[in-house]
């Protein structure tokens, strides 16, 4: 079911928030237009509407015209409870404000969308963004994965993201303090992951039970407790040679690129937490990426993200030693047991087809028949396949589906 505009989102509501964010009771909507953005199989938590308002900010000042983006958190999502308000309204300005005392050499600073307005109550969440494809962003192609050029722009992105939150952590721990942890801290018992991770590794392991079989036995081997120990050990800051504020959910949906000027910038910061950037890279690079880029350069990669740290650290005011490369690889393969849950639970959902993501809604993973044959339709993909297996290949030659 597709879904349906809602009536208090409307000029009189849209007045109301913009007087706030512009701190302008005088404030006044004369056009107002909104449509529906979110689309079965890309966006499982939210409902997104785009929204052009022109306004003026008193009776005598000139007509403004506004780009925004409304994001409603489904009731299911906001009652787990997010992050997001806390990165929005907190978090991502201090970061910010590292970055903008900067150097110029450091280049583009810009993390996210600004925020106007955001609003959590009564489990329900409200963020009202500013477009960022009114300033030139654009999604990428989350069919096919990114291409190495791509990657790397994404990557220096994220790479000044964990840089100014390390050195956040340095100027304002009480700040970032303030972050839940990840929704694995405590393991899998909530019922998205029970579906999700649990249901899909069986499913995986189900799928090459006949051409890899020791594989598959090593997979339901661990399940359920061995995998949700493995998850809780990652996840754990306490394991960590260097900690960072975690994206927790960065792939090709919540990375846009400008690239005119080669840039990207990151969306939806509703899963974020402290732990090892390690675990942001690690699901980057079994979820986004093509096979090849996978396959043969992720250490050009890795060194291309390391620079890009270090120069954010440096130039951003860290004190102490920086992190070496050494640590990072090391962190890489602390953290190897995230990409395996990325690839085999989180890949197919992400590059669903379009005909696979028609009717793929956040109510299909309450429905055990439904995704049953939903999953039968995300392993047609040959992409899919070719990328899980040899994903499951390299874990096994890595030894992290040996049970500890």
């Amino acid at each position: 079911m597709e879904p349906q505009q809602k009536p208090e989102y409307s000029a009189e509501y849209f007045q109301k928030a913009l007087a706030k964010a512009y701190q302008s009771t005088d404030l006044r909507v004369e056009n107002f237009r909104i449509e529906v953005l979110s689309q079965n199989g890309e966006n499982f938590c939210s409902v997104i509407y785009r929204v052009v308002v022109e306004f003026r900010k008193s009776a005598a000042a000139p007509l403004e015209t506004g780009r925004y983006i409304l994001k409603d958190l489904l009731p299911v999502v906001a009652e787990l409870g997010t992050n997001e308000k806390t990165m929005f309204e907190e978090l991502l300005p201090a970061m910010g404000a590292i970055l903008e005392r900067a150097p110029p050499s450091l280049g583009e600073h810009k993390l996210s969308a600004d925020c106007l307005l955001a609003e959590a109550a009564n489990g329900k969440e409200v963020y009202v963004l500013e477009d960022l494809g009114a300033l030139g962003y654009a999604s990428m192609d989350r069919f096919r994965g990114l291409c190495r050029e791509d990657a790397q722009m994404c990557l220096r992105k994220m790479a000044q993201f964990h840089g100014a939150s390390m050195i956040l952590c340095q100027q304002q721990p009480d700040l970032v303090a303030r972050l839940s942890p990840s929704h694995y801290a405590s393991g899998l018992s909530d019922p998205f992951a029970q579906v999700i991770v649990l249901g899909g590794t069986e499913y995986v392991a189900d799928v090459f039970a006949q051409e890899l079989p020791q594989i598959a036995h090593k997979m339901k081997a661990q399940l359920p407790d061995g995998y949700s120990e493995r998850i809780m050990s990652v996840v754990d800051p306490k394991n960590s040679a260097f900690n960072a504020i975690v994206h927790g959910d960065l792939w090709v949906n919540n990375m846009m690129l400008d690239r005119s000027n080669g840039n990207a910038i990151l969306v939806d910061f509703q899963n974020c937490f402290l732990g090892s950037p390690a675990i942001d890279l690690q699901f980057f690079f079994y979820t986004s990426l093509q096979l090849e880029v996978l396959l043969h350069q992720q250490d050009a990669l890795l060194q291309h993200y390391y620079h890009s740290l270090t120069d954010t650290l440096n130039l951003g005011g860290y004190c102490g030693y920086l992190p070496t490369f050494g640590q990072l690889m090391d962190e890489m393969q602390r953290c190897l047991y995230y990409g395996y849950y990325a690839v085999a639970c989180e890949l197919p959902i992400c590059c669903a087809s379009a005909e696979a993501s028609a009717d793929f809604n956040v109510h299909t993973f309450a429905n055990p028949q439904a995704m049953e044959m939903k999953r039968r339709q995300l392993f047609a993909s040959e992409r899919v396949r070719q990328t899980v297996k040899a994903a499951l290949l390299t874990f096994e030659q890595q030894g992290i589906l040996e049970m500890p």
